[in-house]
């Protein structure tokens, strides 16, 4: 099992895995196919990432948003790390959220940035999604990473 913050992810919430990164499911997506990208060591803020981290973390969202805005037929990006508490950090474990967008999503486009900062501060688990439709969203994901 890989460590997210205080979190054991199992792996079938997890579609990619890097040498330095690994991309899992959100058990509560802002938006369809709302995904994160985390560095292997858990580190708690960016500023304390060596520069191989940073570099694959960022290869490793960029590989991840091109599939999940394909897949879930968006037409841009919202790719957003939140680190610290006062920018709305939750898990003390670097994270990139990649969320594929489209228009008409929000209401007012910047209200994308409003949804983040709240969406994991309910400890209502009920909202949450179960761990068997994260891990069928995990298959089809990681279909796109495997090599022909």
């Amino acid at each position: 099992m890989l460590r997210f913050g205080q979190h054991l992810i199992k792996p079938s919430v997890v579609f990619l895995k890097t040498e330095l990164s690994f991309a899992l499911v959100n058990r509560k997506p802002v938006v369809p196919g709302h995904v994160l990208v985390c560095p292997l060591r858990p580190v708690e803020r960016f500023r304390d990432l060596r520069p191989e981290e940073v570099a694959d973390l960022f290869h490793t969202a960029q590989r991840v948003g091109n599939v999940v805005e394909k897949h879930f037929c968006g037409t841009s990006l919202t790719i957003s790390i939140q680190d610290g508490p006062e920018a709305g950090q939750t898990v003390k474990h670097v994270h990139v959220h990649v969320l594929p967008r489209r228009a008409g999503d929000f209401s007012r486009n910047d209200d994308v940035y409003e949804e983040l900062q709240q969406h994991d501060k309910e400890d209502s688990s009920d909202k949450w999604r179960t761990e068997e439709e994260m891990a069928a969203e995990a298959a089809i994901l990681k279909k796109y990473f495997q090599e022909n």
